[in-house]
């Protein structure tokens, strides 16, 4: 038999390859034309929800201004956008760009509420709408998603009530009713919702989203302790009429109205599908009315770039800049590097790199720079954990804290590590602010004082190995735990644990990755941590250091209780009268710097550097010009979208 191949079936192979490679193509054409078909339904069902929109409000006889504010606004002062409008009017005002910023670590979840980090705050802030919000200059209340308000002082009708009922039950929990009906509420704050307000998938927003928010957030099953420890203030939210909605307070609060105002609304139709499990793991449902939105949506996952785009139903004045991206770049170096590359477009500087880049001309030529102490500025502590694995750790020990402070000169420290650009801390405390007491001094740095404070509370060296052990002959051991990225913490790792070496402490540093870093404070899974916490011009510092605030998730993390500051923080919250409540505000300073829950380091400055390109980037009173009101000039734009 001849078994050749031939010339026939060398064409037979190739036509049978041949229509193999177009039942391939024709695949994967099928594939881009659903894929196609998917996308074009996607935009169908969004301009059937803005025909339905549009016919509802034509039917209601309301006007609509796309891209503009609603126009239930009565006059100019009322206008939330006037500071956009001016930008808008600038000569060489353009659309477009982007800004492109960097991240020292990744956030674990954009979920709202849930989340817990600065990174993901910041994100959030841009997508969600609050009732109202500060002039970043003048710092007066401006009208956002609410066009007005009114607030009902009941306090005296309330102090009166509680005297002539000294057995009268205590208030209850939060989402119930009083518990007599004829107790005044101290406080009750009225807003106006404003109409023509929609979220980014276009439904409506109205008084119905503001109540379930806040039933929502206040559900003990979703993981919110963070933000249940402030809104526990608030009995009740109703809707009290057609576009109103009312905050009923369960006893006076300083802060009542910038609780209510800074509420981030979420829309009822999308969370109010979810099951409290779903939510608290979830990573990226992040829906807001803000003037950007999440690009991934829902399927965001912390592997993956946060890029937040213009909200193409944005009910107000839209930004100037497109898109708003989020790198990861957890080095300093690096980051710089990338600055300069014209990869990132701000850079947070830390003060050893600051005092050699600010008199570079390359610099000069590609950057804006800035240097100053913002409003709501931070500082930086150690926090030493009193509680771990439900045990008395040695830093439960009042005596074993301050004696850490006095070992350690942190003026010194807070020198070598910002250069002079900050201020030495005694508190949680602005010194800009009322709160800050002028009368609360540093502890000294006194290595000898601390040695003895060490030996009082039973810490000596039995064995002679330069540790020194507890009365249960266990060594005074323990890891300092700090985020990795910025070369700064690293340095002062090195400087305590150094310091403390000299009185027989043992200190091994301990560098985690964000992600990692949060999981641990929330599982109280250290020994010692450091970080920073913004401040402001008035601190509500509940959240931080009352006894009721040691559950898992909450902010007391170092599980630090002190009966006294309790009660100074609990009166000075439902003080209304200033100078009265700063007297109690400059006693918590005072028992703060004398139990040493935290060893409070420094207020540092702000030194930023922003690139050329960007206009209307200026300092103002709360800090530099929101990126909303940044802008490009066309013939400078870099980034688009291909």
């Amino acid at each position: 038999m001849d078994n050749r191949f031939g010339v026939k079936d060398f064409i037979l192979f190739l036509v049978l390859g041949l229509l193999i490679v177009l039942i391939v193509l024709a695949m994967f054409q099928y594939d881009r034309q659903w894929d196609q078909i998917q996308l074009i339904r996607g935009k169908l069902d969004d301009q059937a929800k803005e025909m339905r929109f549009l016919a509802e409000k034509l039917q209601s006889g309301a006007l609509v201004h796309a891209g503009g504010p609603s126009t239930t606004q009565s006059a100019a002062g009322d206008d939330p956008f006037i500071r956009l409008r001016e930008v808008e009017a600038m000569p060489k005002f353009a659309r477009g760009d982007w800004v492109i910023s960097s991240l020292a670590g990744k956030s674990s979840t954009l979920t709202p509420y849930v989340s817990g980090d600065a990174y993901a705050s910041d994100v959030q802030s841009l997508v969600l709408d609050t009732l109202a919000d500060r002039d970043p200059q003048t710092l007066d209340w401006r009208p956002l998603l609410a066009t007005k308000w009114e607030i009902a002082d009941n306090t005296k009708a309330y102090f009166e009530y509680l005297a002539a009922n000294p057995t009268t039950q205590p208030t209850p929990t939060a989402t119930t009713l009083p518990a007599d009906p004829n107790r005044p509420y101290p406080v009750v704050i009225h807003f106006d919702i404003r109409e023509g307000v929609r979220f980014s998938d276009g439904e409506p927003l109205t008084a119905d989203d503001v109540v379930f928010t806040f039933n929502f957030v206040m559900d003990p099953k979703i993981n919110a302790p963070r933000s249940r420890a402030y809104l526990e203030k608030i009995a009740k939210v109703e809707r009290s009429g057609p576009n109103r909605v009312s905050f009923y307070f369960r006893e006076p609060y300083f802060e009542a109205f910038e609780l209510a105002a800074t509420f981030q609304v979420l829309p009822r139709h999308y969370y109010g599908k979810l099951d409290p499990e779903t939510f608290n793991q979830s990573t990226g449902m992040l829906i807001g009315s803000g003037p950007y939105k999440l690009e991934a949506g829902e399927g965001w996952t912390p592997d993956k770039p946060i890029e937040l785009i213009r909200n193409e139903r944005y009910w107000g004045v839209s930004p100037p800049v497109e898109r708003i991206v989020y790198r990861v770049i957890n080095n300093d170096v690096a980051r710089l590097t990338s600055f300069r590359n014209g990869e990132i477009d701000t850079y947070a500087s830390p003060p050893e790199a600051y005092v050699k880049l600010k008199d570079d001309p390359a610099m000069a030529e590609k950057a804006q720079r800035f240097e100053y102490f913002p409003a709501s500025g931070g500082y930086r502590y150690v926090a030493w954990n009193q509680l771990k694995d439900g045990k008395p750790t040695p830093f439960a020990d009042k005596n074993v804290r301050r004696a850490l402070a006095m070992v350690i000169d942190r003026d010194r420290l807070m020198k070598e590590i910002t250069l002079g650009y900050a201020q030495l801390s005694t508190g949680p405390f602005s010194p800009l602010s009322k709160q800050f007491d002028n009368d609360v001094k540093p502890l000294p740095f006194d290595v000898e004082a601390g040695r003895k404070l060490l030996t009082e509370a039973g810490y000596i060296d039995r064995d002679g190995d330069g540790v020194v052990e507890s009365p249960k002959g266990e060594p005074f051991r323990f890891k300092l735990t700090y985020p990795t990225g910025i070369s700064n913490y690293e340095r002062q790792a090195l400087f305590i644990k150094d310091s403390l070496s000299r009185v027989g402490v043992a200190m091994d540093a301990d560098p985690l990755e964000w992600s990692v870093f949060q999981q641990r404070l929330e599982q109280k899974n250290f020994d010692a941590i450091s970080l920073g916490w913004t401040s402001g011009i008035e601190t509500d510092i509940y959240q931080m250091f009352h006894g009721s605030q040691t559950m898992a998730g909450g902010d007391n993390f170092m599980s630090y209780k002190n009966a006294e500051l309790d009660q100074a923080i609990d009166k000075a919250r439902s003080t209304l009268d200033e100078e009265s409540r700063m007297k109690l505000w400059n006693r918590c300073h005072q028992i703060l710097n004398e139990d040493q829950p935290y060893m409070f380091l420094w207020f540092g400055k702000s030194l930023t550097f922003v690139d050329k390109r960007f206009e209307n980037v200026r300092q103002l009173r709360s800090g530099l010009t929101p990126r909303t009101e940044w802008y490009v000039p066309q013939d400078r734009q870099r980034w688009t979208r291909n």
